[in-house]
């Protein structure tokens, strides 16, 4: 297999699709060598490349040690840079834009560039026309050159011509219109490298790839994918496997255009879409144990709610997402509950307790919270084991102790519970309203494997709630409760058990049901 590397550009802004780029690349080839080329510009946070150092493969490199002989900086010309600055020691270079995705391992084009020691890249349109300004690379226009390769994901044998042709693509794009340095034309990069093959008389050497399958330009969002047999497939190229994604444009797949399209009227772009955030939020280079508002963008905030939201088209796809699931840490957990008001605390407190508790046991397949309040704790749980097999059951009246108080506090609002439960859709958390003693009629003795009784706390409704509740625990299930430390729930647990485990914080109490 030849060696290669990849290569690709990125700032703060373009992060987002940075990281599913380079997660996507090392999906399907691990071992690959991607050089991510920083825009000092608009530089990357510490946290944002802390998540790209995550795989010892990912090389970041500092636009500034691309500015020799006085080159202009930005996106554009820093690929071209790259791909002649870096592309010694190689037998193929790629280049790949970040908002370009690979679907499929590309083994075969890379052996295909070495061997015919030329250029691989989507085909974009027909050709394009050269007028009178293209003189200056030394083409004889007007003409039309008929091979115009997209640079978005495009492949490059490293040969002595080619590291020339390379060198020539940097000079050009440091003096071209597109960045007012100079008089050479052409739209972008790409641009400016058809040119010159063209003027090269190179074109010969240009093998176009399916615009559908690889670059996408103007196709993407009327494309119909779909996948199947571990594989995507293009139904609109009679079921031809999709190669790559690429969003182009300006509404890129971390911008919350992108997805609203999605939601509305491009449901048929649902996999490109759902494969962007697997790979952000399950490839190699993902942070687990760090808040993502720390290296998302605000801009793209919204991905956060879409982890939950598409989470199960997400394991659909990528079944390996749901193991990966159960090691969630808080600080991601904490960010996708935000703003929901839940009485039990994470960060240790008796929240994070039984979480531990139930991922513990995995043979929980329904859980029943005695008494939600609004639905934050119950909601939590939901979202944290949204991998699992696994319902859970809210049951709340939302009149309280019957005096116009929950133990003491306000009583819950059923609207903002049910704001709760519409804000997570796909969370597996259905609400039983009504009174715990009668609410447990809708249950099948020995149908629950854990029961959580966090109702009234005063002795008698505790010892109440209990004892309807337990005959519905399967034999070796778990009863616990929260508020250990209150004396009349500790009088009513130790009247119905001889004994219970309690949590490090002395909040959580349980026991199995023999």
């Amino acid at each position: 297999m030849p060696s290669y590397s990849f290569i690709t550009v990125t700032d703060y802004a373009f992060f987002p699709g940075t990281l599913a780029t380079v997660n996507s690349v090392l999906h399907y080839h691990p071992d690959s060598s991607i050089h991510v080329i920083v825009n000092e510009n608009n530089p990357l946070t510490a946290p944002q490349m802390e998540c790209l150092k995550t795989d010892d493969h990912v090389k970041l490199i500092s636009s500034q040690e691309l500015e020799k002989n006085s080159r202009f900086i930005n996106a554009w010309e820093l690929k071209a840079y790259a791909c002649e600055d870096l592309c010694e020691g190689y037998d193929v270079v790629i280049g790949i834009d970040s908002d370009c995705l690979l679907c499929s391992n590309v083994d075969d084009v890379i052996e295909r560039c070495h061997q015919s020691g030329g250029f691989l890249g989507g085909a974009d349109g027909t050709g394009t026309d050269y007028g009178i300004k293209y003189q200056i690379y030394g083409i004889d226009a007007p003409v039309h050159n008929p091979k115009y390769m997209s640079t978005s994901l495009f492949f490059c044998a490293v040969t002595d011509e080619n590291q020339r042709i390379l060198k020539q693509w940097s000079e050009c794009c440091n003096a071209a219109e597109f960045n007012g340095q100079g008089s050479h034309p052409g739209h972008g990069d790409q641009g400016v490298l058809n040119a010159i093959l063209f003027a090269e008389g190179r074109t010969q050497d240009i093998e176009l790839l399916p615009n559908h399958l690889w670059s996408q330009h103007w196709v993407y969002w009327n494309s119909i994918i779909s996948f199947l047999g571990n594989q995507f497939i293009n139904c609109s190229q009679e079921d031809a496997p999709q190669r790559s994604f690429h969003c182009g444009g300006a509404e890129k797949y971390w911008s919350k255009s992108h997805r609203e399209r999605i939601f509305n009227g491009y449901a048929l772009q649902t996999y490109p879409y759902v494969w962007f955030l697997t790979m952000f939020w399950f490839g190699k280079c993902s942070h687990w144990k760090m808040d993502p508002f720390q290296y998302l963008p605000e801009a793209s905030h919204h991905l956060v709610q879409d982890l939950i939201d598409f989470l199960p088209q997400i394991i659909q796809l990528y079944p390996e997402s749901r193991i990966l699931w159960e090691e969630l840490e808080e600080p991601i957990l904490e960010r996708i509950v935000n703003g929901v008001h839940r009485i039990l605390s994470l960060g240790g407190g008796s929240m994070s307790e039984v979480i531990e508790l139930v991922k513990n046991n995995p043979g929980i397949k329904r859980y029943a919270e005695v008494g939600s309040y609004e639905g934050g704790s119950i909601m939590t749980l939901g979202v944290r084991f949204a991998n699992r097999d696994l319902d859970f059951y809210s049951v709340e009246s939302f009149m309280g102790n019957l005096d116009g108080t929950m133990d003491g506090h306000q009583l819950p609002s059923r609207s903002r519970y049910l704001e709760t439960l519409s804000r997570f859709p796909s969370v597996r958390v259905k609400l039983i309203p009504g009174d715990s003693r009668y609410a447990v009629n809708l249950f099948d003795n020995a149908s629950l494997d854990f029961v959580f009784v966090d109702a009234c706390h005063e002795s008698q409704a505790v010892l109440c709630d209990i004892g309807v509740w337990m005959q519905k625990i399967k034999p070796g299930g778990i009863i616990a409760g929260d508020d250990y430390d209150w004396d009349s729930v500790k009088v009513a647990v130790h009247e119905k058990f001889n004994e219970v485990q309690s949590t490090p914080t002395g909040q959580v109490w349980w026991t199995r049901i023999t």
